[in-house]
C-alpha cells in the first residue's frame, strides 16, 4: 500500500515553484528521508517536499511481521523491475499530480527501488499529463530495461564507491532488443561514508552519517548528495 505525505521541512504549502519527491525502497522507516531534505531545505527557498513509500512503511513492524512485510514487498519490486506502469506507479503519478500543480520544477529522487517508480512516474506523468521538465535521480538503485528515448537525458544514476548488491542487479540494455537499448544520460560515483558496508552502506546514502576524509575535510552522506542532485539539477535546466 503507497504511503504519503509532505516533509515538514518543507519551505513552502501552497503555489510552490519547486517540489521534490523521495521515492522509498523496501524496509524503510517514516524518517529515512528527513536529513536530506533538510539539506534540500537549505538550498530551494520555495519548495514543497513530498515523501512517497511505494511499498509502504516498515514503522512499526518487528519479526514475523516485517519479514511478512519484506516478502511482499520484494513480489511487488521485482512486477516493477519487469513492467513500465503498476499500481505503485499510477498511485504515485496521481499523488504528485495534485502537489505538483503549478510548479515550475519537479525533482524525483529514489532510493533502491525506489528509484525504479521513481523513473516510471516521471515518464508516466510525461506522457499522461504532459508534464516536461521533470529530473529524476536514482540512488543505489537496481537496473531495469530502458527505452532510448529523450527522457532519459533527464534521468542521473548515483552509485557509491563501495560495493553495494543491490546496484549490481540489472541490466539496462535488454539483449537482442531493438527497443530496451537505452541507458540513463548521467551515471555517476559518489563518496559516502566509507565506515559502512554491505547493507548499512546500502542504507546511509541519505543519512547524515558525518565522516572525515582523507585530507581531514568534514562531510556528511546527505550534505554531499543532496549537493550533487541541486548541482546536476541546476544544470538540467539548460536542457531542452
Amino acid at each position: 500500500m503507497t504511503e504519503a505525505f509532505v516533509s515538514p521541512h518543507s519551505t513552502c504549502s501552497l503555489d510552490c515553484s519547486t517540489v521534490v519527491c523521495f521515492f522509498a525502497g523496501v524496509l524503510t522507516y517514516r524518517n529515512n528521508f528527513e536529513d536530506a531534505a533538510n539539506e534540500i531545505a537549505r538550498r530551494y527557498p520555495n519548495a514543497k517536499i513530498v515523501m512517497i513509500f511505494p511499498y509502504g512503511m516498515a514503522n512499526g513492524r518487528k519479526g514475523a511481521a516485517l519479514f511478512r512485510l519484506l516478502a511482499r514487498q520484494l513480489t511487488q519490486v521485482g512486477y516493477d523491475l519487469a513492467h513500465e506502469r503498476s499500481l505503485r506507479v499510477i498511485n504515485a503519478a496521481e499523488i504528485l499530480r495534485d502537489h505538483a500543480a503549478g510548479c515550475d520544477r519537479l525533482i524525483l529522487i529514489g532510493h533502491s527501488a525506489g528509484g525504479v517508480v521513481a523513473y516510471r512516474t516521471g515518464l508516466y506523468m510525461k506522457e499522461k499529463f504532459g508534464l516536461q521538465k521533470v529530473q529524476v535521480f536514482a540512488v543505489g538503485c537496481p537496473k531495469f530495461y530502458l527505452k532510448d528515448i529523450p527522457y532519459n537525458n533527464r534521468f542521473t544514476y548515483i552509485t557509491g564507491q563501495n560495493p553495494d548488491r543491490i546496484t549490481q542487479i540489472g541490466s539496462w540494455r535488454k539483449p537482442g532488443s531493438r527497443v530496451y537499448r537505452g541507458r540513463p544520460g548521467r551515471e555517476m560515483q559518489l563518496d559516502f561514508n566509507p565506515d559502512h558496508q554491505g547493507w548499512r552502506f546500502h542504507a546511509s546514502y541519505f543519512l547524515k552519517s558525518a565522516w572525515t576524509d582523507s585530507n581531514q575535510t568534514f562531510r556528511t552522506n546527505s550534505e554531499d548528495l543532496v549537493s550533487k542532485i541541486h548541482e546536476l539539477d541546476s544544470e538540467n535546466e539548460k536542457l531542452p
